[in-house]
């Protein structure tokens, strides 16, 4: 299954606060989903591909930088939240790595999309409804742990495309291609000028032997 070009990366030079960053990324990956929905077969494995390479940078700083300072913050009781947030996260990589082991040609490509679809739904409900507005109201300096996620983001967006360069070279390959066809059709072009020449040279060699003819006789 190809690989996707790496995703642009977020300005991290702003103060940003870390539940809208994370809530961005939901809404991303919830209209990955519905593009997916929408596309043509042989668009689908682009599209799945970007949907697991946002849920797993989502996921990973989630559990690098949230999810720890959640359960410092949190009653204990509430600490099953974060918990049950991780064990969603196993499910959800679990399938992520069928997807991307798969092409559009498995015929249980499209039903392991729909049911990631379903878990990333019900979590993104639990973590919005009732995670979030928690941390909202603690003590967490949300601001500082914003410029944490998205610089994390940073990171391993880059990591992604080290360790992929395919598509680096796909983008050559393409330029290739294009300097190819450009020089193609420059040679085609100046086929058809010289065989244009050609025509030309030939209409006029009759005209040019009448008036040779003509002048002869005038002798």
């Amino acid at each position: 299954m190809s690989k996707p070009k790496a995703t642009k990366k977020p300005d991290t030079k702003s103060a940003v606060d870390a539940i809208e960053l994370l809530k961005a990324d939901h809404r991303r990956v919830e209209n990955l989903f519905a593009d997916f929905e929408a596309a043509e077969v042989d668009s689908r494995d682009a599209i799945a591909q970007s949907i697991c390479q946002e849920l797993t940078i989502h996921a990973q700083i989630e559990e690098e930088i949230l999810y720890p300072e959640a359960k410092v913050v949190l009653e204990e009781d509430d600490e099953d939240l974060v918990n049950e947030a991780q064990i969603e996260h196993a499910s959800a990589k679990d399938l992520i790595a069928q997807i991307e082991s798969m092409t559009t040609d498995d015929e249980m490509f499209n039903a392991t999309v729909k049911v990631l679809s379903e878990y990333i739904k019900h979590h993104v409900k639990e973590e919005e409804e009732e995670l979030f507005p928690m941390l909202e109201e603690s003590d967490l300096d949300l601001e500082e742990m914003g410029g944490e996620l998205a610089a994390r983001r940073e990171e391993l967006l880059a990591e992604m495309a080290e360790a992929d360069p395919d598509a680096e070279d796909e983008d050559e390959d393409e330029d290739e291609e294009d300097d190819e066809d450009d020089l193609e059709e420059d040679d085609d072009a100046e086929d058809d000028e010289e065989l244009e020449e050609d025509e030309e040279e030939e209409e006029e060699k009759p005209a040019k032997k009448r008036a040779a003819r003509t002048d002869t006789g005038r002798m």
